[in-house]
């Protein structure tokens, strides 16, 4: 390969000679290469003094200088700095300050040696000596209960139009409900809750946040809500999500995020009434036609995954 492009440049160079009006597109069209490929080349030729066969051959990848090497005696004064202008700055000094201090060294300038000035270098040092911790993240599947025995609820908005609720299966991913209404309110959210129950049954759990509208509010004589109280006198356990952490609550989180992306902000329904319907077709198709990338339904409609449930 290498002996075939040495003979596209020699001809380069011979056509060149013979021709000294073409154009470079000329050259380039002759030869069957890029208009790069031809300066490239007769830029080398020009800076040749003497012709020689030595100016047609490839020119060596390696690097033609070598970085320099940090020194272990540099590496420690780097690590002790760090160590040391704590208590002078009073916080963890970064490589900057490293650097600054490093370069006003006189051990170091006094036996002159290399010292870095890249940050890039200090950092790569406190690194490798252990002076920046390396945060590994766990990941730890959540584990599936049986098939619509545990339900997600919450609501989601679409600017001030409307508001639905979601309502998906742990087990399965399964998008159980969706209803709309023009706003939530404790009452709403109860009859919602009813309608569901009636249609789909009873899970033995259903989780949701601390909206008022759910558990109510614990200053007021209502607490706890009657929705609260509706879900334990028919068997099902009320599992609250702890305060701030909605990704106790991740399938729910996420159906919220899916039906606005792939639904509502494609053809954004009239009221409310007109997004229940949208969000019915979509939660047919959600369940039997698109593919689930969960763990739990391997990259398969919730429904053809779990074809046993009703």
């Amino acid at each position: 390969m290498e002996s075939e492009w040495e003979l596209d440049r020699i001809r380069l160079h011979q056509l060149r000679s013979a021709h000294p009006s073409w154009t470079q597109t000329q050259l380039a069209q002759a030869l069957g290469r890029s208009l790069s490929w031809v300066k490239k080349w007769l830029k080398r030729f020009r800076e040749v003094g003497q012709p020689s066969l030595a100016m047609f051959q490839s020119h060596s990848r390696a690097p033609v200088h070598r970085p320099r090497q940090v020194v272990e005696a540099v590496r420690d004064a780097i690590l002790s700095l760090r160590d040391e202008l704590k208590s002078l700055y009073g916080r963890v000094v970064g490589a900057k300050t490293i650097l600054y201090h490093l370069h006003h060294d006189p051990v170091l300038q006094q036996e002159a040696l290399y010292i870095p000035h890249s940050t890039r270098t200090i950092w790569k040092i406190l690194r490798d000596g252990g002076r920046i911790p390396i945060r590994i993240h766990h990941h730890y599947p959540i584990e599936r209960p049986e098939p619509m025995q545990h339900w997600e609820m919450d609501f989601g908005q679409l600017g001030e139009a409307f508001e639905f609720l979601t309502v998906v299966d742990r087990g399965t991913s399964i998008l159980v409900d969706t209803q709309t209404q023009p706003h939530y309110t404790a009452e709403t959210a109860l009859l919602a809750v009813t309608q569901l129950l009636l249609v789909q049954g009873l899970p033995q759990k259903l989780r949701f946040d601390n909206d008022p509208r759910f558990v109510g509010n614990w200053l007021t004589d209502g607490y706890p809500s009657p929705l609260m109280r509706y879900l334990l006198c028919l068997g099902i356990e009320p599992d609250l999500v702890e305060p701030g952490k909605p990704q106790h609550k991740p399938f729910a989180e996420r159906s919220v995020r899916t039906l606005k992306h792939e639904c509502l902000w494609i053809d954004p329904p009239e009221d409310d009434r007109d997004a229940e319907s949208i969000l019915a077709v979509y939660r047919h198709f959600y369940n039997h036609d698109r593919a689930n990338q969960s763990l739990a339904c391997g990259n398969r409609p919730p429904f053809e995954a779990f074809p046993s449930v009703p």
